[in-house]
């Protein structure tokens, strides 16, 4: 669910950046001065809705993996370590391709803002066929885990 909020925020975060670069180019940089509240309002409804599944991901897989690995004997700190890697990974790649993909489209970043939407949509199609479906009785908890 979360990777369709994540969808339909960055599809706004497109059409927001549309506008605002449209009024920019009509209205001049007085514009961009002088604010326009509408754009202002719909980016902190938008970045307001981003916060619940950033909150998930930002928590439920660190938490899922320490329960997960709790009781493995291998370690805790190297399992979140790799789930680390695996996430800071990509957001590097993506750093180091920015700057090329913006020189592709004449500096601007807004095509970045409309390939987000499809690869947040993408994910949560592959996610909603691919993974099981869990009940809510399948997944127990093995209890605190101390020493």
């Amino acid at each position: 669910m979360s990777n369709f909020i994540v969808f339909a925020c960055m599809a706004g975060t497109a059409i927001i950046s549309l506008v605002s670069v449209n009024k920019y180019i009509t209205e001049g940089i007085q514009h961009a001065i002088g604010e326009n509240r509408a754009i202002k309002i719909a980016s902190f409804v938008i970045f307001a809705l981003l916060g619940f599944p950033l909150s998930i991901t930002y928590s439920v897989p660190f938490s899922i993996t320490a329960d997960l690995t709790a009781d493995t004997g291998g370690g805790q700190g190297l399992a979140i370590g790799v789930l680390n890697l695996a996430i800071v990974i990509p957001q590097m790649i993506v750093s180091l391709g920015a700057g090329p993909w913006d020189a592709l489209f004449s500096g601007g970043n807004i095509p970045a803002f409309v390939l987000a939407p499809l690869f947040a949509l993408a994910a949560g199609v592959t996610a909603t066929l691919k993974l099981p479906n869990l009940s809510s009785g399948s997944f127990k908890s093995s209890g605190f885990h101390f020493g």
